[in-house]
């Protein structure tokens, strides 16, 4: 089911009190572009709805499955103490997972973006913690129409399916084909564009997004591993795990 995010972001910046002339200016966009979005009048590029969804503290999550994401305990009928409780355990369910979640083909929320990109939710149970995407670049679809690099927190691993997919990390280029994996620093500028004549499609799974930068733990390399390895395979060049 395709999901129109311009009203969740227009109730989100009017409930943070913003302007829509001061969210664009943060987002770096026209206030005219903006307020396309908000009615629904136009799609956004992965590297603005990431920026739009950063600024307002929205997680991806949320903003697919249409929902702020928080968990919500009526005290109604309750005591302080036992409200108290309730909301410990519902938030101790939301970030520990404890629950399970089965998402059918048909059930997944989908966002269409600019350019032939498309997000699909494959679970909403982490809401804030993860996003777990099948996504879609149709031939010429880009992250971002300009081409300009992004960045944002968080820390990309994907998993190529079909046709193939240029991601720039950096001033490293990389071309996925069908079985190829790839993990990257999502703070590094980077780049996806489909240069191929038929769709690339993958899972998409990006960790602690909404985490600043310098809060990511630093990676001790394992016995014997180098700080920074690279695995050539016919002419093209993957990182090591």
């Amino acid at each position: 089911m395709n999901v129109n995010v311009g009203s969740l972001i227009r109730r989100e910046r009017q409930k943070q009190e913003l302007s829509l002339r001061e969210l664009a200016r943060r987002v770096g966009v026209s206030a005219s572009m903006l307020s396309q979005v908000e009615t629904d009048r136009t799609r956004p590029s992965v590297s603005t709805i990431y920026a739009i969804a950063t600024e307002l503290g929205l997680s991806i999550d949320a903003l697919l499955s249409e929902s702020d994401g928080t968990v919500d305990v009526s005290p109604a009928d309750h005591s302080d103490a036992d409200a108290d409780a309730d909301r410990q355990s519902a938030t101790a369910l939301a970030v520990t997972g404890l629950a399970s979640q089965l998402v059918r083909p048909e059930d997944r929320r989908k966002l269409e973006l600019e350019s032939g990109v498309t997000w699909e939710l494959l679970s909403d149970l982490l809401p804030h913690l993860v996003d777990f995407m099948y996504v879609s670049y149709e031939p010429g679809g880009r992250s971002s129409s300009s081409g300009k690099l992004m960045r944002h927190s968080g820390t990309e691993f994907a998993y190529l399916l079909r046709g193939k997919l240029k991601i720039q990390v950096g001033f490293d280029e990389y071309v996925l084909q069908p079985g190829d994996a790839l993990a990257f620093d999502s703070t590094e500028p980077h780049l996806l564009v489909n240069e191929g004549s038929e769709p690339a499609e993958g899972i998409w799974f990006v960790l602690g997004r909404r985490l600043a930068p310098e809060s990511h733990a630093v990676r001790v390399p394992l016995r014997g591993e180098h700080a920074a390895s690279v695995l050539r395979r016919s002419g093209r060049h993957l990182p090591g795990s």
